[in-house]
């Protein structure tokens, strides 16, 4: 399996400079499918993938030598040639995950429509029992009872999802973690120090006055898009969640 695709990179990559200077997304694509072939061909579990990409990515270093390539140019090349080996490495696997979450999906919408007709259900249920006249009962001890049944429905749904979300923000937290290392770590800790600012500004903008709060939210958005951190923002993103979650608990919780 290693030379097959070491023998499709190298034809395909001849084939490409016979007809014009290869790029580096030329390199990137002829990788990608020499790779993707060749991994389809592999008995599933098999260990031979990482050898696979290896080769691959050798195979386009080996060929770029001596060929006068500028420096900058060939590590974008390189580079090109990683990409395509990760991505042809994946590819099948990536499009059956892909599948099997769109089925999901419409499993999760048919369950929510589902559950939707159950609350309507509970919901006209108890609008009955609230209006019935039945015997021996007071309606104010009626309609007390039933509100708190609904409240105790509504506040065991708000703690499902919010631990579903914290899960998720403990997932995310891990797998990047996982991914960056002490880099990640370093961006939450300037994300942290960038909220604290923010939320200190927020109170001395609503004390004086003198500062917009919209003024704000505009410098902690450039600040932190200064982090570069697409983690900090979809970190934010299930805070903000979480948030709103609790101000949905308390509305509850005064009624």
């Amino acid at each position: 399996m290693s030379n097959l695709v070491k023998e499709k990179i190298t034809t395909n990559l001849d084939k490409a400079k016979s007809q014009g200077k290869i790029r580096a997304e030329h390199i990137r694509e002829i990788v990608k499918d020499a790779v993707a072939q060749t991994v389809a061909e592999l008995k599933e579990g098999s260990d031979e993938i990482g050898l696979i990409v290896r080769d691959a990515i050798s195979t386009v270093i080996a060929d770029l030598k001596g060929g006068g390539t500028e420096k900058t140019e060939k590590s974008e090349k390189i580079t090109a040639s990683i990409e395509g080996a990760i991505e042809g490495s994946i590819q099948d696997r990536q499009k059956a995950i892909a599948e099997r979450r769109v089925r999901l999906m419409a499993i999760q919408m048919q369950l929510d429509q589902q559950q939707e007709a159950l609350d309507r259900e509970s919901s006209t249920i108890m609008a009955d029992i609230r209006d019935a006249e039945l015997p021996d009962t007071n309606p104010e001890e009626i309609s007390l009872a039933v509100n708190t049944y609904q409240e105790r429905q509504e506040l065991g749904t708000f703690q499902e999802r919010y631990f579903d979300l914290k899960s998720q923000l403990a997932g995310l937290d891990e797998k990047l973690a996982d991914r960056y290392g002490d880099r990640y770590q370093e961006i939450k800790q300037q994300w942290e120090k960038v909220k604290t600012w923010y939320d200190q500004k927020k109170v001395e903008s609503e004390a004086s006055g003198v500062i917009p709060l919209q003024q704000k939210q505009i410098e902690i958005e450039e600040t932190a898009g200064g982090l570069g951190s697409v983690v900090a923002r979809k970190e934010q993103q299930i805070k903000q969640n979480l948030k709103e979650m609790w101000q949905g608990k308390d509305s509850v919780a005064k009624r």
